[in-house]
Order: C-alpha cells, then structure tokens, then sequence
C-alpha cells in the first residue's frame, strides 16, 4: 500500500525500502516477502532499492525479480 501510494501521490523519493521484521512479530510463519510484484511497484514508485535482513525474509520469483532490479538500476542488499 505504501508504494501505491508513492505513486498516486506522484512523490518520486528516490528512497530505499527496508523489510525487515518487526519485534513482535513471530518469525516462524510471519516474515515479510518480496519479490517481482515489489520490484515493479519501486520502480514505479521511485524507489532505487530494498533491504532485506539475511534469513528473515522471503523472497519470492528470486531469479526474475533479481533479473528485473538489474535491468531498472534498482539494488536489492541483504544485511
């Protein structure tokens, strides 16, 4: 919802996405997930990259949503 709205709101913020988990939430079946759909709403949004916590995540179509960041400059770090 956030990035749609980035985008309704035409706010281009050259920004970073950061999912990491939150402290309450349990980390057996509540991680957050990324994947080709996010990719393409930060592009549009404006956003020029994700952070993501290292094993706290789950990354979904992984091979086609790296192949699209590389295309559109958009960097996806893994901390």
């Amino acid at each position: 919802d956030m990035l749609r709205n980035i985008k309704k709101n035409k706010k281009k913020s050259n920004g970073v996405l950061v999912k990491f988990p939150k402290k309450k939430q349990d980390k057996r079946i509540d991680l957050p997930t990324v994947g080709l759909n996010t990719l393409k709403q930060c592009k549009s949004a404006g956003i020029k990259g994700i952070v993501l916590k290292h094993k706290n995540n789950i990354f979904l179509d992984k091979t086609e949503a790296i192949d699209f960041a590389n295309k559109n400059k958009i960097f996806i770090l893994v901390k």
